[in-house]
């Protein structure tokens, strides 16, 4: 396994700061913002705004990593192409070789979690540069490894979101019970 910098094997950028793009007579899009990027790899709930027409580099491409720049500095691999993508959210793209479910599951481990916090700032709500996010170290075994690693991980994040799913149908079922015995006794 190779022990390396973000920097070294992917082109590291921020979005766009779509707010100098606003105009209510251009085109419509889908813009994702901090909040669009959820804990597990999860991408939804977008803005739609009309804006400017913004240069290509701002859209999403398949396979595109974006890490939320403020804590929790979530981390997601894009499927859906032709998203904008706002500021305070850094573009990660892969150099040929690198596997981008894998690298995305990596990004969010403990080791890199703790080299975020200590280079990024001491703020009230702690938060990171592309300069910083560049200079991660990442310890990266060989493509088919990776590739091996990526799938199981994706499983096991679609284990826990269909887990989650059955506590949430759980509480509230609790919930419609209580509800009931309490409309039965009036």
């Amino acid at each position: 396994m190779d022990k390396v910098k973000l920097k070294d094997i992917a082109d590291v950028s921020s979005g766009l700061s779509y707010r100098r793009y606003v105009d209510d007579e251009s085109q419509s899009f889908d813009v994702i913002v901090q909040r669009s990027i959820k804990k597990d790899g999860i991408l939804e709930d977008f803005e739609n705004i009309r804006l400017k027409q913004p240069k290509p580099h701002y859209f999403t491409k398949k396979e595109d990593i974006l890490m939320k720049m403020p804590y929790p500095y979530d981390v997601v691999c894009v499927s859906q192409e032709n998203l904008v993508i706002s500021d305070r959210i850094a573009i990660i793209r892969l150099n040929e070789g690198f596997d981008a479910s894998f690298i995305t599951h990596l990004l969010t481990n403990t080791h890199v979690k703790k080299q975020l916090y200590e280079l990024g700032s001491t703020e009230k709500i702690p938060h990171t540069s592309i300069k910083e996010i560049k200079e991660l170290e990442l310890v990266i075994p060989d493509y088919a490894t990776q590739v091996k690693y990526g799938k199981l991980l994706n499983t096991i994040n679609e284990k826990i979101a269909q887990d989650l799913k059955l506590v949430d149908y759980d509480r509230n079922l609790k919930e419609g019970i209580l509800n009931k015995i309490w409309e039965d006794s009036q």
